[in-house]
């Protein structure tokens, strides 16, 4: 799905350096998942974090930044080369080579189980429940499981899966294994957050305040009961 989307966009689509269009797109994520991170109950010096679908460790190194020991963090993806990457990027954490509809972790190790644009790409309805349930699984009780991902699926894009708030609470059994902790509106939907990005940078988040529909990416915090 990577390699199609970055032949039809070009290689430097999401390119801080090279693309001003994503830079605020970049900035509103980090935002909110910032601000998501601050409604959880963890200390950051011995927090176990899992990252599922951790591609080349970006994620990851952002919990470093904010104070998470890098020796507590973990990621999984199912692609060699890029945990070859994420491996020199963050060589302190552990990277495991595997799928995420049967992670190879023990129940219950982990304090905050996170994902990052992973689960919106996949198509599979029996896959995406089969992952949903070993993030809970893995999830220790009174832990929390982390989800940045597109509220809408757009043609061309790779989301192919809208991670909606329902969606959410559907396949995540909010109600009794989860309960919600906190949603915080991230990234405009892509034609208009890149647009703004690129020609009004100052008016973005001026825009996402009076648009809340129009942020398409979400982050939502659910504890596990």
């Amino acid at each position: 799905m990577y390699d199609e989307y970055y032949k039809r966009h070009g290689a430097d689509r999401n390119d801080l350096l090279a693309n001003p269009e994503v830079l605020f797109q970049s900035f509103a994520i980090d935002r909110a998942n910032i601000s998501a991170l601050r409604s959880v109950e963890l200390e950051r010096s011995s927090a176990r974090v899992l990252d599922v679908g951790c591609g080349q460790g970006a994620s990851l190194l952002q919990f470093v930044k904010l104070g998470f020991a890098a020796s507590n963090l973990t990621g999984i993806d199912n692609s060699a080369e890029r945990i070859d990457k994420a491996r020199s990027v963050l060589p302190a954490a552990e990277f495991e080579v595997g799928s995420a509809e049967s992670l190879p972790f023990d129940s219950a190790s982990f304090d905050l189980v996170f994902e990052s644009t992973m689960l919106g790409t996949l198509e599979s309805q029996s896959l995406l429940e089969s992952i949903a349930r070993e993030m809970i699984r893995v999830t220790r009780s009174g832990g929390y499981i982390m989800l940045t991902d597109w509220r809408y699926s757009r043609r061309g894009s790779g989301v192919k899966t809208a991670i909606s708030n329902q969606f959410v609470d559907r396949v995540f059994d909010v109600g009794r294994s989860t309960s919600v902790v906190t949603r915080v509106r991230g990234a405009l939907v892509p034609p208009l957050g890149r647009r703004l990005s690129r020609a009004a940078p100052s008016l973005y988040f001026l825009v996402q305040a009076l648009l809340p529909f129009a942020a398409a990416q979400v982050t939502t915090v659910l504890r596990r009961a």
